[in-house]
């Protein structure tokens, strides 16, 4: 049994706007090539980089925060803020990397957030 080939032709014009390029159908509508990758905001990137930091120490990839710090040229303070993040009750967390925290919720909140050790306390 031979495999047969089947050849489609779609006559699609490529089209480029504002740097995206897009496909113009026959009926003339827009269609993106691909589909944009959805943004994290900055609380999101904050809480990924603080665990992976973790976990590089802990992995042992790192001998501590002032190891990291050095080798990523930043200061310990800066590090150890970050690092603050991963001590978020995992409901916030959830909620962050989520998108459905609430609005008025900033970065700075959660580094004071960070600090209360209660998850309970966190979550008010």
């Amino acid at each position: 049994m031979e495999a047969e080939t089947i050849v489609i032709h779609l006559p699609l014009k490529p089209f480029r706007h504002a740097g995206r390029k897009y496909l113009i159908s026959p009926d003339g509508e827009t269609v993106p090539t691909k589909r944009p990758e959805p943004k994290q905001n900055t609380m999101q990137r904050a809480i990924v980089r603080a665990f992976l930091w973790r976990q590089k120490i802990e992995g042992g990839e790192y001998a501590g925060i002032a190891d990291l710090a050095r080798k990523l040229k930043l200061n310990d303070a800066y590090v150890l803020k970050q690092l603050s993040l991963t001590l978020l009750a995992p409901s916030i967390v959830d909620a962050i990397l989520k998108n459905t925290q609430p609005r008025y919720l900033t970065l700075q909140e959660l580094y004071g957030t960070a600090k209360t050790e209660l998850w309970v306390e966190q979550e008010k």
